[in-house]
């Protein structure tokens, strides 16, 4: 008998010493969620550069300090959209067949949370000093003060996460993803105290007619609604960083939530055509005064007065206080004159 018919039996193999393949991490919970996160933070990124070029074509002659804060906010979220991007691109295509790297983690990532915690204060910025414009009050100050304090805190968190960011690799952030979660706890307690002090300043300026009481109501409503969603998203971001620290989920859902910031804060520049057109500036509504001219003007932002002068003809109603001699510019660097020389250069 030879070799051959010695073999084993048909259809039964010979066993073979194949060592097992390593353990995959889970990617679901980590980069499947960041990647589904970055899916939804490109559709709010688009919505960025859109609002960003109707802000440099209806309103040229704002402020250099307010174009100043719209080209920070698209280059932070240019940067933030580009590295996220990248992180994906390099752990789910180049390293594909490489599953230890999964858990090293790459400079991309590492700076995810340094754009996130600087656009969220740049935005939360502007957002204080509209409270601190609007409310002189030393209540309203103060707790512009109070949000600033913890907004100086929030930063530091953003520096202390990034440099551990840096220090360790991904699998082992989770021991110290705490900071992420103290960022996005201060993060949620500033626009709280900022949102909450707005309302208070609205609710104060009501006057008692229907047609003014009705625009204030639809500020509020528009002040809440904006605080609330970033408020959320936020708050998910605390919590997820904390019970679940060894995944990604935080991440995804701060990559949308710093969108939100972002959008946020150019839709209320933006907003300000609508509100005109509405005969509400800001937070002044005025009807056109008849045969009248010197006209009081009003800052935007300021809020806290109430009817300066009823005429038989017309009235003037302004949330805010008035200078009747002189031309105030408003907080946005432009006048009711500028808005009015506009016509028909404006692009909608």
């Amino acid at each position: 008998m030879n070799a051959t018919s010695a073999s084993a039996p048909t259809g039964v193999s010979a066993p073979q010493d194949v060592m097992a393949p390593p353990a995959l991490p889970a990617l679901d919970n980590t980069y499947g969620a960041m990647l589904l996160g970055a899916a939804f933070g490109f559709m709010l990124y688009g919505l960025t550069v859109h609002q960003t070029y109707r802000y440099s074509r209806l309103y040229p002659k704002d402020a250099t300090w307010m174009k100043g804060l719209v080209a920070s906010i698209l280059a932070l979220e240019t940067l933030h959209t580009t590295t996220t991007l990248i992180g994906i691109y390099f752990h789910l295509i180049t390293n594909y067949f490489n599953p230890p790297s999964l858990a090293m983690g790459h400079w991309s990532t590492r700076l995810i949370t340094p754009t996130t915690g600087i656009t969220i204060v740049l935005c939360q910025s502007f957002y204080a000093y509209r409270v601190y414009v609007i409310g002189p009050n030393f209540v309203y100050r103060a707790l512009v003060a109070t949000a600033l304090v913890c907004m100086v805190v929030e930063f530091g968190f953003t520096m202390a996460a990034t440099v551990e960011g840096f220090r360790l690799p991904l699998a082992d952030f989770k021991e110290v993803s705490w900071l992420v979660s103290a960022m996005f706890g201060f993060a949620v307690f500033v626009d709280v105290c900022l949102t909450g002090t707005l309302v208070m300043v609205l609710l104060r300026s009501r006057t008692g007619f229907k047609r003014t009481d009705s625009l204030i109501e639809v500020l509020i409503v528009y002040s809440i609604n904006t605080g609330l969603l970033t408020s959320i998203f936020g708050l998910l971001c605390f919590i997820f960083a904390i019970i679940l620290p060894g995944n990604l989920i935080y991440i995804g859902i701060s990559i949308v939530g710093v969108k939100l910031y972002a959008n946020s804060v150019l839709a209320v520049l933006n907003s300000r055509r609508a509100l005109s057109d509405r005969q509400l500036e800001g937070f002044e509504m005025s009807s056109t005064v008849e045969s009248s001219r010197d006209r009081p003007n009003a800052n935007t932002w300021k809020a806290r007065e109430v009817p300066v002068s009823l005429a038989q003809t017309n009235t003037e109603i302004v949330f805010s206080s008035v200078q009747a001699h002189s031309i105030t510019t408003d907080t946005t660097g432009l006048n009711s004159t500028d808005y009015g020389k506009r016509g028909e250069t404006d692009f909608a």
